[in-house]
């Protein structure tokens, strides 16, 4: 592979502090969503338990992602998880508009959802981040 990024590139994503109408409507749709457990079921638990799962799914959103790419590999960290691929375990690097994919396999396939890593650029200088994530990804090609 080749040399890594001089130096560490870090920033931290926060979709929702850029997007306050689209909090709004996540908080709609949360506070929809259990209302509607809670009278049709009747259930105060299933109820709650819709809004934590509702949130969780809506974790990359709401709550800030802290992001650090350095000689060691990627790592991701929101919430107290961590989440860290290295370099020799990265085989491809797919580059969007508005986020990358870190992936330990050479060519897409379905897990690569749940076994890569998925950065954000926002909040971070995106020429930047890709330049760290191609000058290791273009030797995993």
């Amino acid at each position: 592979m080749s040399a890594a990024p001089p130096t560490p590139v870090t920033w931290t994503a926060h979709p929702a502090r850029r997007r306050p109408d689209h909090v709004a409507l996540s908080a709609a749709v949360i506070l929809l969503s259990t209302w509607a457990v809670l009278v049709t079921l009747e259930a105060p638990g299933l109820a709650a338990l819709a809004a934590v799962l509702l949130i969780a799914a809506l974790a990359p959103f709401l709550f800030p992602t802290h992001y650090r790419i350095d000689a060691v590999g990627v790592e991701a960290r929101r919430l107290g998880r961590r989440q860290a691929r290295p370099w020799t375990e990265i085989r491809r690097v797919d580059v969007g508009a508005r986020a990358a994919l870190v992936s330990p396999f050479a060519r897409p396939r379905w897990l690569d959802r749940y076994r890569g890593l998925i950065v954000l650029f926002d909040g971070g200088d995106r020429a930047a981040i890709v330049a760290a994530l191609t000058a290791r990804g273009e030797a995993a090609a």
